[in-house]
């Protein structure tokens, strides 16, 4: 059972002072008493923990225990000051920072009221307007013939084969296969022969080594010099001349399918060509119907924007900053890369992307205030439904899956999310086109 101590904070917020929209400082004071005051219990606390050369356990005299752990036990009895007094003070102001408080302690001493200042940020007011009637312009999107006869070719593309070519030079178009390894000049750095296939004319290759490929024959080897450019991803090779020993061991062509029935049931068991191109013709338009309503919330977000002028705390933005430079390093990552670091001009450039991305959650946030729009558990069931189902689970372990990595309060936010933009749809002023 926890012991309970009997002694008030007797706190006196002197002052709330609003430094900025964002940024508030309290300054708060305990009476001349409230560390004496503290002294017993913590000494109390002291006693039963410490080991006292010739006295049992909670048995040395107190005057004792201040005396040896004096400075520890001011500590923890201005650690526990502050952290009751920085939790009553905003209550009484009834503030809610949305960043670590940052703590000026006064002076200590014993017999003087003892004080500090906490500055911290907090969600800017938002005085929402013009969020209703936003005017939308919409078309109807449709998937044109010439579209889907060029998905039509992309599908031949990936069918293609290659066939080898029996003789004749390389011409554009064509896929080389060759032998290529190098060494850079003025270095002991080389790269062991590997063989490659490559398509000859949509500059694949550094220009002096297709340049020179396209004027070999099949069989030949020479060796090339060229030079990789300034920006080339690996560092170490960027700028740098090498010799290349070339040898072109064989030409190939692409060869089509004919778009029929048979090219149909490549694609899909037993489908015919028109089922395909139905198919393509309605991934077309759904595809088309997802970037129109894209566009229709960026068009909302935009217009909010411009139309809610407000403060922005900057611990929102540099947070919003730091997660946007992880996902930045984790997609060079996945393509097998470091991510170069960046100049000025490209970190301005994510914080004003953070902004804005803190803006628009503000303000969509304050819609739902607002509106009392509120999370809608028939669309939480169904996309827990679906996850599960992409799991492989069931509903019950797949949200505890979920909860585990924190991402509950992700999926609920984006549901509500969608709740707020299909209601600033339905209001707004929609003119087809």
């Amino acid at each position: 059972m926890q012991e309970k101590h009997a002694h008030n904070h007797d706190l006196n917020l002197k002052k709330v002072d609003h430094l900025s929209p964002t940024r508030v400082r309290l300054t708060v004071e305990f009476n001349a008493n409230a560390i004496t005051d503290h002294e017993p219990s913590v000494i109390n606390r002291y006693m039963q923990a410490a080991k006292i050369p010739g006295f049992r356990p909670g048995k040395a005299p107190a005057n004792l225990i201040k005396q040896k752990y004096k400075e520890e036990i001011l500590r923890d009895i201005v650690s526990h000051l502050l952290e009751v007094g920085l939790s009553e003070a905003l209550e009484k102001s009834k503030l809610n920072p949305v960043s670590q408080p940052k703590v000026k302690v006064g002076e200590v001493t014993l017999g003087k009221p003892f004080g500090f200042e906490a500055e911290f940020d907090v969600q800017p007011e938002i005085e929402l307007k013009n969020y209703k009637s936003i005017p939308l312009q919409r078309k109807k999107p449709e998937a044109s013939e010439e579209e889907v006869t060029k998905t039509l070719e992309n599908l031949r593309e990936r069918l293609s084969t290659l066939e080898p070519l029996e003789s004749g030079k390389p011409e554009k178009g064509n896929f080389a296969v060759v032998e290529v390894g190098y060494e850079i000049k003025g270095s002991d750095k080389k790269e062991e022969t590997k063989t490659y296939t490559v398509e000859l004319g949509m500059d694949k290759l550094l220009p002096n080594l297709e340049k020179e490929i396209f004027l070999m024959e099949v069989g030949q080897a020479k060796v090339i010099e060229d030079s990789f450019p300034a920006d080339y991803p690996e560092k170490d090779l960027a700028g740098k001349t090498a010799l290349f020993e070339t040898k072109l061991l064989e030409l190939k062509k692409r060869v089509l399918p004919e778009v029929n029935d048979e090219f149909a049931k490549q694609l899909k068991e037993g489908a015919t060509l028109e089922v395909i191109k139905n198919e393509v013709r309605q991934n077309i338009q759904a595809t088309k119907e997802a970037d129109a309503r894209r566009d229709e919330r960026q068009t909302i977000v935009d217009y909010l924007i411009d139309n809610n002028k407000f403060e922005v705390a900057q611990s929102f933005v540099e947070n919003q900053s730091a997660q946007l430079l992880q996902w930045m390093a984790e997609d060079w990552k996945k393509r097998g890369m470091k991510m170069p670091p960046l100049q000025k001009e490209d970190h301005d450039e994510v914080k004003k992307r953070a902004e804005k991305m803190v803006r628009t959650s503000l303000v969509l946030r304050e819609v739902a205030v607002k509106e009392k729009i509120s999370l809608d558990p028939e669309r939480l069931k169904t996309r827990l439904n679906l996850i599960a189902t992409q799991l492989g689970r069931p509903v019950e372990e797949a949200e505890k899956f979920l909860s585990g990595r924190g991402m509950m309060e992700k999926i609920k936010d984006e549901i509500l999310t969608d709740q707020v933009f299909d209601f600033l749809i339905e209001q707004a002023k929609v003119r087809n086109s």
